[in-house]
């Protein structure tokens, strides 16, 4: 997994999976796709019936026990015209009735198989069918509701109803959000809030990204505490952002290859530190977002966008995504492994993109748990 990376809480991913947005809410969306998924919803998938099987005719199967009868006859009477003995005689009769026997079986079961088969795709089939059927009738159903609504609207002009019309879509999907934001912000009143704010010496980098941060959201707190359960220790969050209207919590953290005074690697991903922190974090319904140092130095906005984008998709709220749709996508970079963090710390590879953001402020920042 690549940076920039999100992780959802499963009470999250459980939510939307119950209530999925509406389809206003995407960018993509016209007003003719509006109105066509209003109207017609998903499409009816016609189905074919299962043809039936070529197998062989049970009558033709008497022409096997018939060919056997006139072998059982024709043998013994060549056997007494060549002068076999008796014994002999009633060997071959055997074998050629043991190979006829052998050959029926093979034939009709090779055909109560097929017909089994067969059987099967009837009865899979006239189940889907009954299915389609129902949902024929909803759509029908659907339909003619909307060709009532649309009857009554026919008294108004033809400008103000399309333009109304489409009002009508959006102002559905408002309140459809709306109520959908209040669902999720019950839900978040679950999710632990800090106890406090850490103590801990920060970044110049995480300053200057505290600024963006602040200028497209709303509620963003820097180094919030978190107490971690049956342990004096805690987490300090390099940012929270909370999304007002439904209480959604977003943990963003920005990681750096090594600590800036003892070298020591951190975030590696080949360790379970941030691993175990990460779980803890979605257990307390956190959304978890990781950037690297790099990235928040170089592309703050882009990182801004990538917080927004994570709120769109669990809220539809897009007027933050609308504000930085200008702007580049974050473009995606590999994790690095302890051993990959010290050849990083030998080479001092933070000062190739942290001049321009004080360097001697920005590598003494203090490491977090």
């Amino acid at each position: 997994m690549n940076y920039p990376i999100v992780f959802y809480p499963k009470v999250v991913m459980q939510f939307c999976h119950q209530y999925p947005l509406p389809e206003a809410t995407s960018s993509c969306a016209t007003s003719s796709q509006l109105q066509e998924t209003q109207q017609f919803g998903k499409p009816v998938v016609l189905l074919t019936p299962p043809q039936p099987p070529v197998v062989l005719p049970v009558k033709l199967l008497w022409l096997i026990w018939v060919s056997w009868l006139y072998g059982a006859i024709a043998f013994p009477l060549i056997a007494i015209s060549w002068g076999w003995l008796w014994w002999e005689m009633l060997l071959v009769v055997a074998a050629y009735s043991c190979l006829i026997a052998a050959a029926y079986s093979y034939v009709f079961g090779c055909r109560q198989k097929m017909l089994s088969r067969y059987k099967q795709q009837v009865l899979e089939y006239n189940q889907q069918n009954i299915l389609s059927q129902q949902e024929i009738l909803s759509q029908q159903k659907r339909l003619s509701q909307q060709e009532t609504l649309s009857n009554k609207q026919q008294e108004f002009s033809s400008f103000k109803l399309g333009k109304e019309g489409l009002q009508t879509v959006f102002t559905s999907v408002k309140i459809d959000l709306q109520h959908r934001n209040r669902l999720l912000k019950d839900l978040m009143s679950l999710r632990v809030s800090p106890n406090g704010t850490s103590q801990a010496r920060q970044g110049v980098s995480e300053q200057r990204f505290l600024q963006y941060l602040q200028q497209y959201f709303e509620e963003v707190v820097q180094a919030a505490e978190f107490k971690i359960p049956l342990s004096q220790r805690s987490y300090s969050a390099d940012f929270t952002v909370i999304h007002t209207p439904s209480g959604l919590g977003i943990d963003v953290e920005i990681d750096e290859p090594y600590a800036g005074k003892s070298k020591k690697p951190t975030h590696c991903c080949d360790a379970d530190s941030d691993m175990r922190r990460n779980q803890l974090f979605l257990e307390w319904n956190w959304i978890v977002v990781r950037f690297t140092e790099k990235q928040v130095v170089q592309a703050p906005l882009s990182c801004c966008k990538f917080v927004a984008m994570a709120i769109a998709e669990v809220t539809g709220d897009r007027s933050y995504l609308k504000q930085l749709e200008t702007e580049p996508d974050l473009l995606s970079v590999k994790p690095w492994t302890t051993r990959e963090a010290r050849a990083m710390a030998k080479t001092n590879y933070r000062l190739t993109y942290l001049p321009g953001f004080g360097v001697g402020s920005a590598c003494d920042r203090v490491s977090k748990f």
